[in-house]
Order: structure tokens, then sequence, then C-alpha cells
């Protein structure tokens, strides 16, 4: 729920020496892809009553950093408003969208070629990861163009939350960051002389990049052979220009600091007083040797994360294809289940049918019989008179049998007494404890004394769909964003909707009839 204006919400700068900074500009670049953007400032943004109300429904579970671009901040949602009160939602049904992972800014307007160095605006939030069913959050399946070309899976996902109180915003951040340049600064760089071909030396005393025809024509004097050149990309050429000291070579790296440093730097620069002054500055050279080292050995604890990750994804597969089996198995059992009870349905109406078949025909044939004796008499009516006198005697005797209905009921033994007791149940085996039912189906007619026949089938299932995280919340829904051992305390459920899909009005699985009667 969006909080009122806050005396207490602050936004303030944050200094660029920090390593709060450091971290927040390399988070940028990661999520950019990209090692020319730079923040050029960046303020903290503190609402105590968000804090709180985002700490309160976020413990436990997994939170993660999420950047918003100024064109999702529509409507209520200024950044003026986002960071005084909060995202507001206009309803209790909308939410907003959020993405992990790589940032495409909007460069549509933007021509080939050219530079687009402006300054822009980006907003970083924290927000919850509860990925659960009947949760406010959802997670959005596919996405256009999360292939790139060489095949692999772009790390990029979308999110729809529902309640401002799963985002909190951190961060506003002001940076730079051109695509041009970051294109040019991973291109080949080109001979200073000839500024045609591709350069292949380096010479520190010119300070220039040079193809080979070059470097042979302009160190072929007895000086100038005598330049130190190096093959580019192994030499001081790798360093590029000082930061702070756009016209000086970056010579130095502070291993305490952890950045690159120019003579500037350690004269007149950060490094020159206070305590950055006696930090310990080693050659560039040197420490990129020493850190293109470490750099290849693998890190041995995300190494093991990582095959745990894929063990667990492949657990995951595996059973996701036992799901469906058991699933499969399950609409079997009640498939034959149903068969049953429509067999024994059958076969009652077959045998009540055939009573009253049989009580059909011989009321009919009793009907034929007075018919046909009636019929028979205006027959001799019309012939001979004498004949006609004579058999009026015996005509009278066999109408006298027939007044006798020895045979003859006014009642119908065949009662209306078929009706379903019992009833299917799918539910989940909880170890032990009892099944818990999650499906339900049942016809009793009303009565309460009537005696449970029906199945129950135990089994577990997941849930996924288009976009997940919809539905009502059942005891021990867990999901990837709880800690492990709260999820091994619970268990994953699902209602199976088969049950009416296949019994449409008639779910319960026993047909009986009540009394003695048919």
């Amino acid at each position: 729920m969006a909080t009122g204006p806050n005396k207490d919400v602050k936004k303030a700068p944050l200094p660029p020496t920090t390593p709060d900074f450091a971290h927040l500009e390399y988070g940028l670049q990661l999520a950019l892809n990209s090692s020319t953007a730079r923040i050029v400032s960046a303020f903290v943004v503190s609402n105590p009553h968000l804090s709180v109300q985002f700490e309160k429904r976020c413990k436990d579970i997994l939170v993660q950093n999420s950047w918003i671009e100024p064109s999702q901040l529509i409507g209520a949602n200024t950044e003026d408003e986002v960071i005084r009160r909060g995202f507001q939602f206009a309803a209790p049904s909308q939410g907003i969208k959020l993405s992990v992972g790589v940032l495409h800014p909007n460069t549509q307007s933007q021509q080939p070629h050219e530079s687009s160095s402006q300054i822009k605006k980006i907003l970083l939030c924290k927000r919850d990861k509860l990925f659960l069913m009947g949760t406010d959050s959802f997670y959005v399946v596919g996405r256009d163009g999360q292939q790139k070309q060489s095949g692999k899976p772009e790390y990029y996902h979308e999110y729809v939350i529902k309640s401002t109180a799963q985002i909190l915003p951190m961060y506003l951040v002001h940076y730079e960051f051109d695509p041009c340049k970051e294109t040019k600064s991973r291109e080949k760089a080109k001979c200073d002389n000839c500024e045609a071909e591709v350069a292949t030396v380096y010479c520190s005393s010119d300070a220039a990049n040079l193809c080979n025809k070059c470097d042979t024509q302009l160190h072929t004097s007895k000086f100038a052979s005598r330049h130190i050149r190096t093959a580019i990309g192994k030499g001081a050429d790798v360093f590029g220009h000082c930061r702070h000291h756009s016209d000086k070579k970056i010579e130095f790296f502070c291993s305490q600091c952890h950045i690159p440093v120019c003579v500037y730097c350690k004269m007149v620069g950060n490094h020159a007083n206070g305590e950055a002054a006696r930090h310990q500055l080693v050659s560039v050279s040197e420490a990129y040797q020493t850190v293109l080292q470490e750099a290849r050995t693998l890190d041995p604890v995300l190494q093991s994360r990582r095959q745990e990750i894929m063990n667990q994804i492949g657990a995951v597969n595996q059973r996701a294809k036992a799901v469906e089996k058991m699933s499969e198995q399950i609409e079997t059992q009640i498939e034959e289940t149903y068969k049953r009870a429509m067999a024994e349905l059958h076969a009652i109406t077959r045998e009540k049918m055939t009573v009253l078949q049989g009580d059909e025909f011989e009321l009919k044939r009793q009907l034929g019989e007075i018919d046909h004796l009636e019929e028979y008499l205006k027959y001799q009516q019309q012939g001979d008179a004498t004949q006609f006198l004579f058999s009026w005697s015996r005509h009278s005797a066999y109408r006298s049998e027939l007044h006798d209905f020895k045979f003859f009921k006014n009642t119908i033994d065949v009662e209306l007494d078929v009706k379903v007791v019992g009833a299917i149940s799918v539910c989940v085996d909880d170890g032990g404890r009892g099944a818990s039912v999650v499906s339900n189906g049942s016809i009793n007619g009303g009565s309460a004394a009537t005696k449970l026949l029906g199945k129950q089938i135990a089994g577990s299932a997941a849930i996924a769909g288009p976009m997940i995280g919809s539905g009502p919340i059942k005891a021990g829904m867990v999901g990837m964003g709880m800690p492990r051992k709260i999820q091994e305390r619970r268990i994953q459920r699902r209602t199976s909707d088969f049950f009416a899909e296949s019994l449409a009005m008639t779910p319960a699985m026993n047909w009986a009839n009540d009394g003695d009667g048919l």
C-alpha cells in the first residue's frame, strides 16, 4: 500500500570514492554488458516506512535487484513520487513488470554510428523473489529476442508484481552509456601513421600504434630502431589513459584501492595525500598479469554451486516427467473407477428396464385379449343369427373369465431408488499423517447417512503455466525463493480437474439401490 509524504524520506548523494559506488557502477555495467558505461552521479534513496514494510514482507525469502528505466515510471509513479511515497498501483489487479538481467536502453531514435552519450537516468530497486501459487508475483514465460545469435540464452527474466510492498527504491543513478563507444572500444586499433591498416605493434617511445609496414619504415634509422615496441594487446597500450587525467597513460595499480593510477594521480591526484599516499603501487603490467592469472582459475565455490544447480535442474526435469507419468496413472485409475461405476449403473438400469418391459408386455397382452374377444363378438353379429344366438352363452363364459383381474396390479414394483454414494478425492500424501484432500467431487443426494464408498488417490504435483503464480495458496506451498530449511518442511500440491471433466454432473463413483426393490 502506498505511503503518504514523509519528512524522513531522503535522497543523499553517494560519494564516488566509496565501495558502494564502485559496486553500483559495476552492477550497471554488468546489466548493460558495457565496460564503457559510467555513473555520473548516484543518490541513495532512504524511506524508513517503505524499508520496514519491505523487510517485514521479504523476511527469509530471496531478494533481487531490478533496474527500472524512466519509461516505466508512468502515471502516479513519477520519479519524485516513487522516491517520496513508493510505487502506487491504480487497482489491486494492476501491477508493474520488472526485469532481472541484461538491460536494453531505448535507442530507437538513434541513427547508426550516431553517438548517444547524453546522461540517462535509471532507478535501482529491490524486489522479492517469492514465486508461488497464490502470491502477488508472476513469472512471465518467453520473451522475443531472448536468444542471442550464438544460440546461448540471454540472461533476462521478467516478473510482474502486484503489491507495492514487494518493491523498494534504493538508488537513483545518472549515467552515461554510448553503444557506439562501446563497439568502438572492442574494435582493433588502426595504425596511427597510415590510418588504414590494422595496428600490430605499439611503440611506447612514439606512443603510437603501427602496422607492420609503417613500423618497418619509421624504425629503419639507428636511433629509431632502439624504440621499444610490443605486440598490440601485450604492452602499455592495453591499459589506455587515466580516467582522471585523460592525457596521461596508466602506469601503476593500487592493490589496496583496486584502481589504476597514472603519474599525475601519484603526484597531485587522489594518491598524492592522506592515507592513499602511503599505499604501495605496483606496475600496471605486473598487476595485470597477476589478475589475468587469477581470472583464468575457475572459482571452485561457484563451480560447485553451478554443478549443484545443474544437478538440481536435472532432478526437477526428472520429477516433472514423474509427475506427468503419475498424472497419467491417476487418470487411468479414475477412468477405470468411472467405467466400473458406469457398468454398475447400466446393470441396475437393465434389470429395472427388463422388469418394466415385462410388465408392459403383459399389460398390452391383457388389453389385446379383451379387444380381441369383443371384436370377435362384433364379427359374429354380422353373420348367421342362429349361430350368434348359439354362441352367446359361450361368449359370456369367456367374458366372465376376464372379469377376474387376479394377475393384474395397479402398482409398479420398480422404484426410483438408485442414487450415488461415495466420491473421488484426489489428495496429497503428507507422509503418513493422513491424506490431505485437494479436490473432492461428490453427490450424495443430501443424505447425511450415505455410506462413503468412493476412492482416494494419493499423489503430488508441481504447477506451471504461461504466467505462473496465480491460484489459491495451499498449506506447504514453497518455491526456490525460500530458504532450504523451510522448503524441506513443506510439499507442493495441485488440484486435479480431470474428475470434473470426466464425470461432468456425476462425479461420484458408486451406484446403489435403497431398499429391497429394483
